[in-house]
């Protein structure tokens, strides 16, 4: 199944799970809430709540990376191109929400309610240099006031990650209201989804002599270049915590804070291996074979969300 035939099923299982509640279930209906709560029993316990809300959050991200050469001598002045490296990235987001919540389910302290929520966010500090040594990224190059192999430019390796920039999550949970120094409070406990892809990018970029290594007489460089993308879907529980802070007519602001734990569902690793040809500078033919370039990419199991965002609720006055 594709990545966007993924996202796609998680959307609809979303709404369609929001829409059983509306429709599927006879103790939501106004006057069977009526029965069961009795004459206590007010409009707004038996009202759907639709809402929307502008969010943002920081996510501790752990990913861990190692780029090894079938060559032992790819990178010059001898640094070993076999390297091992990690980051703990905090890549924000913000976004928006669309949310829904059903009516009174159960006569109980906290008037639960079933909640849904959708969300669609952008995503800041997208690259992120999991693995790097010297200086990659563009093409190698000797400046024309020397000759010295040592002098070529842009020598290193690297393996970085870039996130792309919208991000897709969604919950299922409860909401408990109460009230407290004469304000609303609502907590939410819910089951988390989201959806985000990377980009692992392998750099490769050397330079050596075809006769001897003080000058480059002749010289041949070596670029390397390519990358692969790659899905994760994660599930786990999440947590908000809100408070009224005014109202406009017939909606209610609130104020909330959140925090959310996912769990990576599904292989964790990309592999990327990248294949290059060496190019002398005078164009000659080079002796020299092609270098290949092995990366490894994985992201730890957990990762988290917290934030803070505001909500309008449609809730009039009674």
């Amino acid at each position: 199944m594709t990545a966007i035939s993924w996202t796609r099923s998680a959307w609809v299982s979303i709404f369609a799970l929001a829409g059983l509640c509306a429709t599927g279930s006879p103790a939501f209906a106004a006057d069977e809430l009526a029965a069961e709560f009795g004459s206590d029993s007010s409009a707004l316990d038996r009202r759907w709540i639709p809402s929307f809300s502008i969010f943002t959050m920081g996510g501790v991200d752990q990913r861990a990376a190692q780029m090894s050469s079938a060559d032992t001598s790819v990178v010059p002045s001898g640094i070993p191109l076999d390297r091992d490296g990690e980051s703990r990235g905090i890549p924000w987001t913000s976004g928006v929400t669309l949310d829904i919540a059903s009516p009174v389910i159960l006569d109980l302290p906290g008037r639960p309610r079933l909640f849904a929520h959708a969300d669609i966010a952008y995503t800041y500090d997208l690259d992120d240099p999991v693995v790097s040594q010297g200086d990659p990224g563009e093409p190698p190059f000797l400046p024309e006031t020397s000759q010295f192999l040592r002098a070529i430019e842009n020598v290193g390796a690297s393996v970085r990650v870039e996130g792309k920039p919208l991000t897709f999550s969604g919950g299922l949970g409860t909401v408990f209201s109460f009230e407290a120094m004469d304000r609303g409070f609502r907590v939410r406990p819910t089951l988390e989804w989201m959806y985000r892809r990377d980009t692992m990018k392998n750099v490769l970029a050397s330079g050596e002599n075809e006769i001897n290594d003080i000058t480059c007489g002749p010289c041949r460089l070596l670029f390397v270049k390519s990358q692969t993308e790659k899905g994760f879907h994660s599930l786990g529980p999440g947590i908000e915590l809100e408070a009224d802070v005014g109202r406009a007519g017939d909606f209610m602001i609130g104020m909330y804070g959140a925090f959310r734990a996912y769990y990576l569902v599904g292989d964790r690793k990309a592999n990327l291996r990248s294949t290059g040809s060496w190019r002398r500078l005078d164009d000659q033919p080079t002796t020299r074979a092609d270098s290949t370039l092995v990366s490894r990419y994985e992201r730890e199991p957990w990762h988290y969300r917290f934030g803070v965002g505001f909500r309008v609720l449609w809730s009039p006055e009674e």
